[in-house]
């Protein structure tokens, strides 16, 4: 077992080394809470349904298989935790279940070679396990069925997964406006704001989406990254305006713009004696 647990390390370490190029130990996370959510769920069933089977085998003295004694078992978590958060996320955390499946098949089994009450401690376990498992599928299920790319990118909006998510976003044919909508109007960090606001000004309408930026500049005016929501703003409304001009000032432009349109629209239409 402990030549397992160090092969396992140093695999962890090969590994961690290649994929530190491509991303940190946070941002893998995020990664796979793309892939499954709620990440931090699986995580904790695979560490807690394999910490259960240790502490078991320990105590009744029974070997089960691909799970090692509680000591063993905290320095292997240990080690895999931290390099779960300095090089590759949780993958091999994840791991962790595999034991507890097999031991679920294997305790639902005849075996009379097992004493009975050992059979039985195991299968309360493990259907602990699998119960946790299946509610784990199903919000895994859930989530990616309903949860909207807006929300994905809101929810971790200060990673670099989430500013690749929303330049995507942006990319896609058609735009998804609605999404960018939301973002620009509920996102907390500048950049995302700004990045979202220039997605609009590409792919927006005017009448419907010059407010909205307006509210969104009014929002973020003096933060770091305000300059660009305001040029996400000129660009969208045809306007120059001095940089750095007050929300104010824009709404009061816009206004007058958007009343020479409609007066030139009028005439455009009446008819002519």
């Amino acid at each position: 077992m402990k030549s397992s647990v160090f092969l396992l390390f140093f695999i962890g370490l090969i590994l961690g080394s290649a994929i530190d190029a491509l991303a940190c130990g946070s941002c893998m996370y995020i990664h796979f809470d793309r892939i499954l959510p709620p990440i931090m769920g699986w995580v904790a069933l695979s560490v807690m349904w394999s910490f259960s089977l240790s502490i078991y085998s320990a105590t009744t003295g029974t070997e089960i298989r691909g799970v090692c004694k509680p000591v063993s078992w905290l320095i292997l978590v240990s080690i895999l935790f931290i390099t779960s958060l300095m090089f590759i996320g949780p993958i091999f955390l994840l791991i962790l279940i595999f034991p507890g499946i097999i031991s679920a098949i294997n305790a639902f089994l005849p075996d009379k070679s097992v004493n009975s009450k050992v059979i039985r401690g195991l299968r309360i376990i493990n259907a602990a396990g699998i119960a946790g498992l299946l509610i784990l599928i199903t919000m895994t299920a859930n989530i990616k069925h309903e949860r909207t790319e807006a929300e994905f990118i809101l929810k971790h909006e200060n990673s670099g997964p989430a500013i690749m998510a929303l330049k995507q976003l942006i990319e896609q044919t058609p735009a998804q406006l609605n999404d960018l909508r939301e973002i620009a109007l509920k996102g907390k960090n500048g950049r995302t704001v700004a990045i979202a606001s220039e997605g609009i000004a590409t792919h927006g309408d005017p009448f419907q989406d010059v407010p909205l930026l307006l509210n969104v500049y009014e929002k973020n005016f003096g933060n770091d990254d305000d300059e660009k929501i305001e040029s996400a703003l000129s660009k969208l409304t045809g306007l120059t305006l001095p940089e750095g001009s007050l929300p104010e000032e824009w709404k009061r432009n816009w206004d007058l713009r958007a009343d020479e349109d409609h007066t030139m629209a009028k005439i455009a239409i009446e008819p002519r004696e």
